[in-house]
Order: structure tokens, then sequence, then C-alpha cells
């Protein structure tokens, strides 16, 4: 094969989990082209030699054409997609519409895949599915994320006019791209007040979903002035990550992010299963209550996550890692 072509939507997260399986293909076929139409501010993650050169913007073509039964396409993505040798879409369908329209245009190796896993299925092995047949050799399916000699230097910068400490800095990333899997703000409160007293240095991170929520957390006039983070392209939040020596989170594209450079990760899992969406390496650590429910207080307390965070920065936390790499920690109900 030589040009081979990969879909994918979704949100930061999404692309970071899809990492694996563009590195299989990668792999597999050194020598050829391997292109991936998404978003671009998302993909740019993805653009190493390890993974592939070049990304298109999914927006820019009339892609959604061909869900329809009836599909009539502009000649420009009709030579787009004739020119690929295979084509793997990473979108949901509720028929065989999209694959069959894609098949007239790409006569070479066609999938279209179902971005979500099933039950008991982690998403990293779920996205290698349609391309281990095509695999010569063992796969890892753990992500990983390079930073680029430009994103490194600005969050040197970054770093310096913050004045934060070389080492020992947490990061707190308290937002979720979906609100069900937010800790309560007082649990983040406790957490922040904690760091405080003991001086522990921080570094806050904060995106467009989540502003407001940072804006209320950091309002408090007893908080240091801790340097936040805000709306920064990817690849300058991916090298600041980096930086930290543990990162805080929830079942966020970010925590997945910080996982990703190989940052020591603590995630906060509620209503979704770490065993299917878990951060994939083994410096992550997820706190999980059982019963599987809502984020709340009760279900997560303040000391537990604490008592863990002290644990991961002292570097007395005993991993164990999970099938799916991470440590996870069933709390009581």
């Amino acid at each position: 094969m030589q040009r081979l072509l990969v879909i994918r939507g979704g949100a930061v997260g999404d692309v970071i989990l899809t990492l694996p399986a563009l590195r299989a293909l990668r792999q597999a076929f050194p020598h050829a082209t391997l292109e991936v139409m998404g978003n671009p501010s998302r993909m740019v993650l993805a653009q190493h030699p390890c993974y592939t050169e070049h990304y298109t913007d999914l927006e820019q073509w009339d892609l959604y054409r061909l869900f329809s039964p009836n599909a009539r396409i502009s000649e420009r993505l009709s030579a787009y997609l004739r020119a690929f040798d295979a084509i793997i879409a990473y979108l949901p369908t509720r028929d065989e519409t999209f694959a069959r329209h894609l098949r007239q245009f790409c006569t070479g190796y066609v999938s279209v895949w179902p971005p979500h896993p099933p039950e008991g299925v982690h998403v990293t092995e779920h996205l290698l599915r349609p391309v281990v047949d095509l695999l010569p050799r063992p796969y890892d399916p753990k992500p990983w994320v390079y930073t680029d000699a430009a994103a490194v230097e600005a969050a040197e910068r970054f770093w310096r006019t913050a004045g934060l400490p070389v080492t020992g800095v947490v990061g707190l990333h308290p937002g979720s791209g979906g609100a069900h899997k937010l800790w309560p703000l007082a649990g983040w409160q406790a957490v922040l007040a904690w760091a405080a007293r003991r001086g522990v240095p921080c570094l806050v991170i904060s995106g467009p979903a989540e502003a407001e929520r940072v804006a209320t957390l950091l309002q408090d006039p007893s908080l240091p002035p801790w340097p936040c983070a805000r709306q920064m392209p990817l690849s300058h939040v991916a090298a600041l990550l980096a930086r930290c020596q543990v990162v805080l989170g929830h079942d966020s594209g970010v925590t997945h992010l910080a996982a990703a450079v190989g940052t020591t990760t603590l995630a906060l899992f509620g209503p979704t299963d770490p065993c299917m969406w878990g951060p994939r390496s083994q410096r992550a650590c997820v706190l999980w209550p059982h019963p599987p429910g809502p984020l709340t207080l009760e279900r997560l307390p303040p000391e537990c996550v604490i008592e863990t965070l002290e644990a991961l920065r002292r570097n007395t936390f005993p991993f164990v890692p999970s099938r799916v790499d991470c440590t996870i920690v069933r709390l009581p109900g």
C-alpha cells in the first residue's frame, strides 16, 4: 500500500486514544503516505514520524454527503478518495450506506469502524481492531504524545514567567467535556486548600469548557497566585503537562494527554468505566467509586484524593497496573 487515509472525528481524548492505531499502521507500512482527516487543532498531536506526515480538516470536505443513499459528492472529494489504497473511518453510522459509498471510490481496503467500544473492551484495543489484520508484528496499545521543540520552548517561557520551580509542580485540570464526569467544586476546593497549606506549587489548566469553573475556584483569596494556562494550543499544553510532577484531572482529554506525555497522572472517574476509557500508562492511577455512579463528595471523599496525590508526589504510591496498564483503585460505596 502506498497511500492510507484515517478519518477520525471526536474530541482531544478520542484523538489520543487513536494514536496506537496510527502507530501500528505506520509500523506496518513504514514507506506509505499516511494521512489523517479530522480537527486540525487536535490532529496536531498526531503530527510526528511515528504517526502521520499529513492531516486535513474534516470540515473542509463534503464527506457528510456519503451518508445519504443517493450521494452526490464533489469531483474534488471523489479524486481525493480515489487516491488512497486503504481508508479506515472511525465514525458512527446507522447502516452500511457510508461504507458502501466509500468502496465506490477506494478499491482497496475499506473499514468503517464504530468509535465506541463494546462493553469490557478498552477503547484503544477496539480502535486497533480494523488494522490488526494488516499488522506484521505485535502492537503497543499505549498512546504516546511527542512534544515538538517550539512547544517545549513555549512551555519553558511560561514556566519562567510564572516563577514555577523546576520540579515538584502539581498540574490541576478541574474540567471535562462532560458535566456528568465532574467532581463537585467542594472537592476541588479541599484539594486546593491542602496544596496551599502545604506550599505545593500548582499549575491550573483551563480550556473554554471549564473557564467559569476555574474562575470560581481561583477567586478564593486564601489561595496563592498560582499560574493558570488558559486556552493554549494543545501542543503547548502537552509540553506544560510534561514538566509537571503529577497531574490531577477527571476523565478528560487533558488527563489522557498528561498520561500520554509520560507524567504521573491521577484520574477521577465516576460514570465511565476506566477499564474501557482509562488512561493507558503505567504511571497513571484511577480512583473509581464502587459501584460506579456520579462523582459526588460522598462517593469520592477529598481525603482519599489528597492521600493518593500526596503518595504520588512522594513516589510512595504502590502502582499495580491492571490489564489496561493504569492502576485502578476501587473505592467502597
